[in-house]
């Protein structure tokens, strides 16, 4: 009966403890109060150890098993939060086939390997007034710049221990600029989508790191919803041999890039003259899920765009974050290192000083420095005869990663019907297939994941809810300091 009195004493309101016909709070111990709440909570095997009718061994093994059941929910617990530290990703396939026209065609960027129109030196020469004694030091350095790249400073060599200074006021990235090739030089009979285009009308001047070229669909984002074989862009290049410059050695030919839009560079390859050559395009698209955003870039490996706090977020000056932007922004940085310079014609504008006729011979010297990138902590697995660029640079967490299949026609220009592929080459770039693979990458394992694994051994171990552990929290928090409070002012 006395139990059952406690109880009820519990159950009232704050005023009920008040009421002076009740039994004295004095007399309400302890193991009472434990018992009252023991008798009411939904935590499995808690009112057989405060039970008053039971067996000192009954509660004794009872009293073990709750503690057992504890220790395997704090264990168990244990491994679940530090399974949610250790944020493993998983990817998985998201689409198999992707459409392709969901993007933007890809960016074509075309440079000729004789980077200058040597007609127009005469003019050159006498615009900025170089006299008879410079010209030939004027045409060698231009000769340099005709076979530039970067990587390959060493065209700089025939530079060495030369006195520059009397040239050294001239800006040399505007005279490659006038006489680099325009579009009407370099195109002709542009096709895109099956319907003749002027070629200056869809290619325009684009600084890269192999000089200045002419880039297709940069600003545009045109797309394209055909696939197969004449259905993208089609364009013959001109080669013009006469009007290269005479002291380049390098083979003819071209350059074609073939990127996603607002990336600067990316690997290009080297076409022949005399062939018609066709480049299938097919792509891959990776992405991070909502489940990755909330933690740092360097934890998840990939750099969204809005991350402008994060160490990683290095690109272009006025360029989106991208794995090869940052790239970009690597070489120019070491190059700096390196000379206190950097060479403007490989880069959009920016603050950095951009280097004179002087520093030239610098890039030569350290060309051996830049020729591969290097990734932090390779050293122990990757053996290197000199040391390269050191970029520190993650994929933006939404890429597109282009894939090209290339293949090339000999158009047999020695026979009279193939006359008119004797100055240059036809190039058709088109969609391979419709769709592509999509790939998302997300949490093995999520905060989600951990409540529900949280919930499910709260119930194998204790059989208690979360209105359990509020029940709980209530009697701490609310139960007890209410009857500590009571006991110390009725005494």
């Amino acid at each position: 009966m006395k139990v059952r009195q406690v109880e009820r004493e519990l159950r009232l309101p704050k005023a009920a403890w008040k009421i002076p016909q009740q039994e004295p709070l004095k007399s309400i111990t302890w193991m009472q109060l434990l018992d009252c709440y023991a008798s009411r909570s939904h935590i499995h095997g808690l009112y057989q150890v405060f039970l008053p009718t039971i067996r000192l061994r009954m509660r004794l093994l009872w009293a073990l098993a709750l503690f057992c059941a504890i220790s395997v929910l704090i264990y168990v617990s244990y491994l679940l939060a530090e399974r949610y530290q250790r944020k493993h990703f998983q990817t998985t396939i998201a689409a198999a086939h992707l459409p392709m026209y969901k993007f933007s065609f890809p960016v074509v960027i075309i440079c000729n390997k004789n980077r200058l129109n040597w007609s127009r030196l005469s003019q050159i020469e006498h615009q900025y007034n170089i006299t008879s004694s410079q010209k030939e030091l004027f045409e060698r350095t231009l000769t340099a710049y005709d076979a530039l790249s970067f990587g390959h400073f060493k065209v700089f060599n025939s530079l060495m221990d030369e006195d520059l200074l009397p040239l050294n006021h001239l800006n040399f990235t505007k005279i490659v600029t006038e006489m680099s090739w325009r579009c009407d030089e370099l195109l002709e009979g542009c096709i895109w989508e099956k319907e003749l285009v002027n070629c200056c009308d869809l290619f325009h001047p684009r600084r890269q790191t192999q000089g200045l070229c002419l880039a297709f669909n940069e600003q545009e984002q045109r797309r394209n919803y055909d696939m197969g074989p004449n259905t993208g862009l089609m364009v013959r290049l001109l080669l013009h041999k006469e009007k290269h410059a005479p002291g380049n050695e390098r083979t003819k030919g071209f350059v074609i890039d073939i990127v996603e839009p607002f990336v600067w560079f990316g690997f290009p390859v080297e076409v022949v003259p005399y062939t018609r050559t066709n480049i299938g395009v097919t792509g891959v698209y990776n992405y991070y899920d909502e489940s990755t955003f909330s933690m740092p870039s360097g934890q998840r490996r990939c750099v969204m765009d809005y991350e402008r706090e994060s160490e990683h977020f290095q690109t272009l000056q006025g360029q989106k974050y991208m794995l090869e932007n940052c790239l970009a922004e690597c070489q120019q940085r070491h190059l700096l290192a390196y000379c206190n310079c950097t060479l403007d014609l490989f880069y959009p504008p920016s603050n950095y000083k951009a280097c004179e006729l002087k520093d030239l011979p610098c890039l030569a010297a350290h060309n051996y420095l830049l020729q591969n990138y290097e990734e932090p902590g390779e050293h122990p697995y990757v053996h290197r005869n000199a040391p390269g660029l050191i970029c520190d640079c993650l994929h933006n967490c939404k890429s597109l990663t282009l894939m090209t299949e290339i293949r090339k026609k000999v158009m047999e220009p020695w026979k009279v019907h193939n006359s008119s592929v004797n100055n240059g080459m036809l190039l058709n770039v088109f969609y391979k297939r419709p769709g592509m693979l999509a790939y998302k990458t997300n949490l093995i394992y999520s905060w989600l994941d951990l409540l529900v694994s949280f919930g499910g051994i709260c119930q194998l171990c204790l059989g208690c809810s979360i209105i359990s552990l509020i029940e709980l929290m209530h009697f701490g928090l609310v139960d007890i300091p209410n009857y500590c409070w009571l006991r110390w002012w009725k005494n």
